[in-house]
């Protein structure tokens, strides 16, 4: 490490441990390691002929599965999207998987004996891959307003890659990324955001997923201009600025996705 970069890295450092910015998001337990992975992102690979089969059987089928596991208590809750666009670099579905307190894994390991990844024999037919990461819900928050029938929740779904150590990306977390996301909710815009840690991240694409759930189309629409409103009004914070400046030495971003949540049919 040359002497050049070991003071941008100190910097750095030094900024997240002054950063007072933390919104009402923060965690109860600031380090989620200290109890078992509560959560799964499973994601999901077709080929373009075979997408509409796998919503249609997830639809019809697989989210009723999912229900009844819920009810049995096997899970604590899912949610699950599709890929809104064809795109074979990237997942076409994700399932994200609250694990049941206490023996969830346990729970969840039954689960897969029968139906791998939450699919029937025949829905796994239709996959060309499929990767699960157990992880962690280390932040988030959402509004009370509720939703329009003719105007569905729009998700962005990105992941990132952060190259310092756990604690130190919560504290970017909180120092930048978390007043952002609440600036958003205060425009009206964003619904809901969550923060997922890989808890076994070594070897995969990412190490933190983001979840952003805009209100409707209209709103994702507006993310750029809202992004930039948030913020310009942000960089009068000294300690956000200094930590906006030197992000790209905390975390690499990944490709995004645009993608809707599935609901039974």
């Amino acid at each position: 490490m040359n002497l050049a970069y070991k003071k941008v890295y100190f910097t750095i450092l030094a900024v997240l441990a002054l950063a007072t910015m933390p919104g009402p998001a923060r965690a109860a337990d600031p380090d989620p390691r200290n109890d078992g992975p509560r959560s799964l992102i499973i994601t999901y690979h077709t080929t373009p002929a075979n997408r509409g089969a796998l919503r249609a059987y997830m639809q019809n089928t697989g989210l009723k599965d999912f229900a009844q596991w819920k009810q049995q208590g096997a899970m604590q809750d899912y949610h699950v999207y599709f890929n809104r666009y064809v795109d074979s670099d990237n997942w076409d579905m994700l399932a994200l998987v609250t694990l049941a307190p206490g023996n969830g894994t346990e729970r969840w390991k039954h689960i897969e004996a029968g139906h791998p990844a939450g699919l029937s024999q025949s829905a796994l037919g239709l996959t060309t891959s499929i990767n699960t990461a157990p992880g962690d819900l280390v932040r988030s928050n959402a509004t009370h307003a509720k939703g329009v029938a003719d105007k569905p929740p729009v998700f962005l779904m990105v992941p990132y890659d952060y190259v310092v150590s756990l604690g130190e990306y919560l504290k970017y977390v909180d120092a930048y990324v978390v007043p952002q996301m609440e600036g958003w909710m205060q425009e009206g815009v964003l619904s809901r955001y969550s923060v997922y840690l890989s808890r076994y991240p070594a070897g995969r694409p990412w190490s933190a997923f983001l979840v952003y759930e805009y209100a409707n189309e209209e709103a994702l629409g507006q993310r750029d201009r809202v992004l930039a409103k948030v913020r310009a009004r942000l960089a009068d914070n000294p300690e956000w600025k200094a930590v906006s400046e030197s992000k790209h030495n905390v975390r690499k971003e990944e490709q995004p996705v645009v993608a809707d949540e599935l609901v039974a049919n």
